[in-house]
């Protein structure tokens, strides 16, 4: 029914004018893509930072994120525009067109503004971040443990390769070697 999509936005850094591509989602399925979520709890979604000067800067950019086993649906807006846009009745027209558009569909929907409402709202608040940066903390441990095993089988197996046997050949002479030669006959016959 309501699938994840993204697009890409063109970025101009603030600091020091260089442009760069990202990805961001217009749509999020948190059951088909659960680490969207994560995302948002760490923080990291619809963050990007600058490929020259390094700064990070939040991407503002309005997205629907769904939640089937909850039967809600949310637009996240950028947190500046509900005060930019008048308060309270700049809230009831989005949430309006929010219910306009799902109106054939069984889902609750509401409009909010900014990550952090989504997060204290609707994800949990805080309990919710400590456990999302926990199970980010649990997944580096298990990816770092798997290349590190990945690594000791790679290096067992090169130990346990024989090795090739050296070919006996006689060494071709070169010009170099040749005037080393006629150089060290000449030292031995004074």
């Amino acid at each position: 029914m309501f699938e994840t999509e993204y697009t890409e936005l063109e970025m101009r850094c603030v600091g020091c004018s260089a442009k760069w591509d990202v990805p961001v989602a217009r749509q999020v399925n948190v059951k088909t893509h659960p680490d969207a979520r994560l995302g948002i709890l760490l923080g990291t979604m619809h963050r990007t930072r600058c490929p020259v000067c390094k700064k990070p800067r939040d991407i503002e950019f309005i997205f629907e994120f769904y939640d089937p086993d909850q039967s809600l649906l949310l637009q996240i807006r950028p947190d500046w525009e509900i005060v930019a846009g008048g308060g309270e009745d700049w809230y009831w027209e989005r949430y309006e067109d929010l219910v306009k558009k799902y109106a054939e569909l069984d889902v609750r929907v509401d409009v909010v503004f900014g990550m952090n409402e989504l997060v204290e709202k609707y994800l949990g608040g805080e309990d919710a971040r400590a456990a999302a940066r926990e199970e980010w903390a649990a997944r580096e441990a298990a990816k770092a443990e798997e290349e590190q095993r990945a690594s000791a089988e790679r290096a067992k197996a090169a130990v346990a390769e024989p090795m090739p046997a050296a070919e006996e050949a006689e060494p071709v002479p070169t010009e170099q070697t040749e005037a080393a030669a006629v150089e060290h006959a000449e030292t031995i016959d004074r």
